[in-house]
């Protein structure tokens, strides 16, 4: 199993950072409370911003030490994790090319470099993942067949049939009411769903699209978010490119990959 190198971010470097300062265990709640974990971050969900929500006074010497400390931790390698189901395959044996250890599963072994470091490396990586949401849907229809088999009323659900445009499905959507929906149920998905707020299965697109690390790091959330709104004005680095970020609203947001398109 491939590596995952777990890094510090604003809740992990709030803690420690406070456990390392001798916060009493009640602040280190409250400031885990307030921290915002999700990769998907408005103005409002700045540092320095969750801390005084907690109740931190950044003008103390001790608390704007801790400030700088939780900043300065910020990306920084904390411990060595698994990466979901990315195997590494090679001809021969696999210690003779990249270092080994084992894993917390008893019987498993992990490679001590990440996915980037394997890549790297020209080493073969074979993702291996399961969505268990294809076992929920699977499950549905069965259900749906055996509580209403006896309804002459009742049509057979067809997932390929589905339409497309059923307003109580967007409506869910738009209140971020999507506990157990597919894509759509992380805590960043819910924070930005409802300042999208969908309409049309494209727009489900965009959603599932726009919370990658592609459009976070390159700062194109906001900007689409405003142009949907209509509190910025849709303009094109280049006339040509209309017609390719027309949908868009201008903001480049998909990525050469599956995990984008899918």
């Amino acid at each position: 199993m491939t590596a995952n190198v777990i890094t510090y971010r604003n809740r992990m470097a709030a803690r420690e950072m406070g456990k390392a300062l001798g916060f009493d265990p009640e602040t280190l709640k409250r400031i885990s409370a307030a921290v915002a974990t999700w990769e998907f971050k408005d103005e409002n969900d700045a540092l320095d911003r969750r801390l005084r929500d907690a109740g931190l006074d950044l003008t103390h010497p001790r608390i704007r030490k801790y400030f700088e400390l939780c900043l300065a931790a910020q990306d920084l390698p904390r411990h060595l994790g698994q990466h979901s189901g990315g195997m590494v395959i090679c001809e021969g044996r696999l210690d003779s090319v990249v270092p080994l250890e084992p894993a917390s599963m008893p019987g498993r072994v992990v490679v001590q470099w990440d996915k980037e470091d394997c890549a790297d490396m020209r080493i073969i990586k074979v993702d291996l993942l399961g969505l268990g949401m294809m076992a929920a849907l699977k499950d549905s229809l069965e259900l749906i067949h055996v509580h209403y088999k006896h309804d002459h009323h009742h049509e057979e659900v067809d997932l390929a049939h589905l339409p497309p445009d059923d307003p109580v499905v967007y409506s869910t959507l738009q209140k971020a009411d999507t506990v157990g929906m597919f894509q759509v149920e992380s805590r960043a998905q819910m924070a930005c769903l409802p300042r999208l707020k969908p309409e049309r299965f494209y727009d489900i697109v965009v959603q599932v699209a726009i919370i990658r690390p592609g459009p976070i790091v390159g700062n194109m959330v906001n900007p689409f978010l405003k142009r949907r709104q209509g509190r910025e004005a849709v303009t094109y680095p280049h006339p040509s490119l209309e017609s390719v970020l027309g949908r868009t609203l201008g903001v480049p947001l998909f990525r050469s990959s599956c995990c984008a398109w899918r």
